[in-house]
């Protein structure tokens, strides 16, 4: 079964509190998703999800089928929390940089939009590129006020379901609880067996070392990994056939054990020589970063 915190957004917040002074050329990223994370948080507090009209033997049926275990349509976010957590992110990535969100756009502008919203985070992407360009603002901004301002809501289905997921069963590359794709990998200190995490709501789940993520490759051939010097901890592992990558930490090899979204961030490096050499990772950033 997957391995989950009591308060994800706490550990993260304070893995970088202690860690932000050590790098200080993250310090400024590091500070932007601290922002985010308490923003989050806040709503992540607030919000407890209603259940009764889910189907807990069908979402076993799924995940045996190889189907995530809902589907767009049984993530029910509060309309409320949603407008006061996207509000608070477009002030703080205005804050970063004030001229990536048109002037125009606010929390008002995705009223009663929150199904079709979920639907392009889990099922259809071009459904959120659609809706940026008809919003006039650019798809990666959009994409990430969005994913900041829903993962909450669906970080508490998660932590709701976990006894109902079939991870026993699932074989998958996405998430079996929402479908999104994984964000980055681990190798656990015990055995080294190899764990994704959820780029939407955070569950992680086992995976197939030498199978990609992305494509199911298992051609050994056009799968492989680098890292970079004086670093055997933290590789990316790149797909030949599909062109994917996700980055991984062998937490066998690593002198402190971080959460995996506060070392998605500490890697940025990786992601940039990945993408560099025409690799795509499952996250978009905001600022182009990457």
């Amino acid at each position: 079964m997957a391995k989950r915190g009591e308060d994800f957004y706490s550990k993260a917040l304070a893995q970088i509190a202690d860690i932000k002074p050590l790098n200080p050329e993250l310090y400024e990223i590091f500070e932007f998703y601290e922002s985010t994370l308490k923003a989050q948080r806040e709503v992540y507090l607030l919000f407890n999800p209603d259940l009764n009209d889910i189907d807990h033997d069908l979402c076993r049926t799924r995940n045996s089928e190889g189907l995530s275990c809902l589907k767009a349509e049984d993530f029910k976010p509060d309309a409320n929390l949603v407008k006061k957590i996207v509000h608070k992110t477009i002030k703080i990535v205005r804050k970063k940089n004030k001229d990536v969100v048109p002037s125009g756009f606010n929390s008002g502008s995705l009223q009663g939009q929150e199904k079709e919203i979920i639907k392009g985070l889990v099922e259809d992407i071009s459904v959120l590129e659609k809706m940026a360009g008809e919003l006039q603002i650019d798809f990666p901004v959009f994409y990430f006020l969005i994913k900041t301002g829903f993962s909450p809501f669906m970080t508490r289905y998660a932590e709701k379901l976990l006894e109902t997921v079939e991870f026993n069963k699932w074989q998958g590359g996405g998430c079996p609880v929402c479908g999104s794709e994984p964000l980055i990998a681990r190798l656990d200190e015990e055995a080294g067996k190899r764990w994704m995490f959820c780029s939407m709501c955070h569950t992680e789940w086992a995976h197939k070392r030498l199978v990609c993520p992305f494509c199911e490759n298992d051609d050994h051939e056009s799968l492989r990994y680098f890292y970079v010097e004086n670093d055997e901890a933290r590789r990316v592992d790149v797909c030949d056939k599909c062109k994917r990558y996700i980055k991984t930490i062998d937490f066998r090899k690593v002198d402190r054990v971080l959460n995996p979204f506060v070392e998605n961030i500490s890697t940025l490096a990786l992601d940039i020589v990945a993408e560099t050499e025409g690799f795509r990772g499952a996250d978009i950033s905001p600022f182009g970063e990457r």
